[in-house]
């Protein structure tokens, strides 16, 4: 039996557009090269602030410098931050989850303080989460075991009663080995996944609220 729920963070519980961020480093005057090659193709997770090796100030710092800017620090942490939105289908969800009481309910996330505290303020729903397991906390990332080892213990699950959801496969993958059952979520095939979702569940009069 699903007693625990465990949900990612980004394109699952939030809508994730990272080309809005790209686009206003470039409209500061950052060309696609410079920018590029600093993000190693736009992966700001290897300079480890996700990871929690980097405080704010030092990733920030390292950013500015980095890309040339001459920007303030909290102007490049409100176009950090500038690249979420709410996914209403998965937000209704977690709500009705949360009336239910069924179910303990969990964030197992690749974020950093300056997103998740962004997004935990700007969207409710994410406080009706019982715990959070966040990568910058736990020191490690997904797909690796060891941030899946740390959550096991941090979130005190028992894997054979818990269900993970994140849209990449690699991390599901990864969740399966510690025998995890998993849900690919796909934004954009929701009634597939509410499909998959009641069977785990048991719950068949789940809404699809769009």
């Amino acid at each position: 039996m699903i007693r625990n729920i465990i949900f990612d963070l980004g394109n699952v519980l939030v809508n994730v557009e990272y080309e809005k961020f790209r686009k206003k480093i470039l409209n500061c005057g950052v060309t696609e090269n410079v920018y590029d090659n600093f993000f190693v193709g736009g992966n700001y997770r290897l300079l480890g602030y996700e990871s929690g090796d980097l405080s704010t100030d030092e990733f920030i710092t390292r950013c500015l410098n980095g890309l040339g800017l001459s920007i303030s620090r909290k102007e490049y942490a409100d176009a950090f931050n500038d690249m979420f939105t709410e996914l209403p289908e998965m937000s209704n969800l977690l709500k009705e989850l949360h009336s239910e009481g069924k179910h303990r309910l969990f964030l197992l996330s690749n974020t950093s303080p300056l997103h998740f505290e962004y997004i935990r303020e700007k969207y409710d729903y994410i406080g009706l989460l019982d715990k959070f397991g966040l990568s910058y906390e736990l020191k490690s990332l997904k797909p690796d075991d060891l941030i899946y080892e740390k959550a096991i213990e941090f979130l005190d699950i028992h894997p054979e009663e818990s269900l993970f959801i994140d849209d990449l496969s690699e991390n599901c993958i990864a969740a399966e080995k510690f025998g995890i059952s998993t849900i690919q979520y796909d934004k954009n095939k929701h009634d597939v996944f509410l499909e998959k979702f009641s069977k785990f569940s048991g719950n068949s009069k789940l809404k699809n609220d769009k």
